[in-house]
């Protein structure tokens, strides 16, 4: 135990940023770094998990702080709560002007069943409807208690637009870490996890790691999941080229035989033999699960290839279209993957049914692909934000399902007489037990609760007149058209159909 002890160092913080959409968690992030994420991700929604690392000078010491940006839209609630697991301090973005939103009950609730600390950032003072006050109280009815509050959560006031309070910000963390005192031993092979992963279409499939423990270094293999990849192409987050890299630091490799699975955990081997070895017998494959008590012999099913850019926009893609439809029709996903649409994707479409549809997201088309999707007619729909894609397949889906035809029972009366039969044509009288029998309207004949056949109400009189309709506890005579006898002592029970 004491020579572990003695082979642990200082490991920086992971940190990760949450909060509800639009709060300004990617912008603070991108005064961080001084780039421009944020105007890169369509509609100004960050759709991708990505990690970036920092130097914080502190009493001539340098701090390294590496930080996970998790995307704010409903769909990517797993991923969030993935990044705080993986975390070790959580950054809590509220926006002064909006207060305490779903999205950060969600992330406050993530953060507390992980356990770890975290530090509240209240974002957009510079707006002109900012009330520091309101969002304080606001966090207070959440329990959150902020320190200068009676309370021991570190709290700042901050523009991430202009940069105001983000200096303060990261000295918190710097003292967060400091008191939680982390540390890892860096003579260990290297373990993590994995935050994301895509497929290059000139390098293969890639995967951003995060260290927890060891080195990565060149010449190892990696094993995350049920995929692997030799250590020979390895970057930092501004894409320079790594020989190691040690904890907390996020990494690029390139090169995994299949692409591995977002939030997996990862660790290295001194070769590929060695990660071929340890490697798992069977493979998860991803389907589309119904409820248990899903009734679907009368469901209708409509087949969905979908292809996207990276692992987490496919989680997130699939767990959004799983809620689509209802009992009577739903989306099957027959085919998922990651990179452009392609050929194969074409034919599996075709193999489905004429109402196959296939999804891209933030992705191409092989132009082998495109040309059968023309001649063969299989639609291609093409999408930069998921909640664009999911409004169009609920509208596809819509357009698509076969027509229901949905029964309304409106009346229901007992024969007490029949007054003639002659072929199809029955006239008898009868009592209205309850709603009402209507002109032109279909009845049902049962005889002893047992139905013997269907038919229409050619004509209906009430006080030997002529009328649209007999009402409950009214006497009737009626002409009703049918191809089987109306007897003394039937039910009728009259309905109309529509369709949805």
């Amino acid at each position: 135990m004491a020579k572990e002890t003695h082979n642990l160092s200082e490991r920086p913080p992971v940190v990760v940023v949450m909060g509800h959409v639009d709060h300004g968690k990617s912008t603070l992030l991108d005064f961080i770094r001084k780039t421009n994420t944020v105007a890169s991700e369509h509609g100004g929604i960050t759709q991708h998990v990505a990690a970036y690392e920092l130097e914080r000078e502190k009493n001539g010491d340098t701090k390294r702080i590496t930080f996970i940006d998790t995307p704010g839209h409903a769909a990517f609630s797993a991923i969030r709560a993935r990044g705080a697991n993986i975390a070790d301090i959580a950054i809590l973005v509220v926006a002064a002007d909006d207060g305490v939103k779903a999205q950060t009950l969600e992330a406050l609730q993530q953060i507390r069943e992980a356990k770890i600390p975290f530090i509240v950032a209240i974002n957009k003072i510079d707006k002109p409807h900012a009330d520091l006050s309101r969002t304080q109280g606001s966090l207070l009815e959440q329990h959150v208690y902020l320190e200068q509050f009676g309370g021991d959560i570190p709290w700042t006031a901050i523009s991430a637009k202009v940069g105001t309070g983000v200096e303060e910000l990261l000295d918190l963390i710097v003292l967060v870490a400091e008191i939680q005192e982390y540390k890892a031993d860096a003579s260990k092979p290297a373990r993590g996890y994995v935050i994301e992963a895509h497929r290059d279409q000139r390098r293969g499939i890639a995967a951003t790691l995060i260290i927890s423990e060891g080195t990565l270094e060149s010449g190892g293999a990696v094993l995350a999941g049920h995929a692997i990849a030799p250590v020979r192409i390895m970057e930092d987050h501004t894409g320079k080229a790594l020989k190691s890299a040690t904890f907390s630091s996020p990494v690029q490799l390139v090169g995994f035989d299949e692409l591995p699975a977002v939030g997996a955990e990862f660790q290295t081997f001194k070769n590929k033999r060695d990660a071929e070895a340890a490697r798992q017998e069977t493979k998860v494959e991803r389907r589309t699960t119904l409820p248990p008590d899903a009734d679907t012999s009368e469901t209708f099913f409509m087949p969905v290839i979908v292809r996207a850019d990276a692992s987490g926009s496919l989680e997130a893609i699939l767990s959004e279209v799983s809620r689509l439809g209802d009992e009577f029709s739903r989306i099957s996903i027959v085919q998922s993957g990651i990179g452009d649409i392609s050929e194969n994707d074409i034919k599996a479409a075709l193999a489905g049914s004429a109402h196959a549809v296939v999804i891209g997201f933030n992705v191409g088309i092989d132009p082998v692909a495109d040309a059968l999707a023309r001649e063969r007619g299989v639609s291609i729909e093409k999408f930069t934000i998921i909640y664009k894609l999911t409004e169009r397949l609920e509208e596809i889906l819509k357009e698509a399902r076969p027509k229901r035809t949905v029964e309304e029972k409106i009346g229901r009366a007992r024969i007490l007489k029949q007054f003639s039969s002659r072929k199809e044509e029955h006239v008898v009288g009868g009592k209205v037990l309850e709603g009402y029998l209507g002109k032109g309207l279909q009845v049902r004949v049962l005889r002893r609760n047992v139905e013997v056949g269907i038919g229409k109400i050619r004509n209906i009189q009430t006080n030997k007149q002529n009328v649209d309709r007999a009402s409950e506890g009214s006497e009737f005579g009626a002409q009703i058209d049918a191809s089987h006898e109306i007897a003394e002592g039937d039910t009728l029970e009259c309905f109309t159909t529509t369709a949805s």
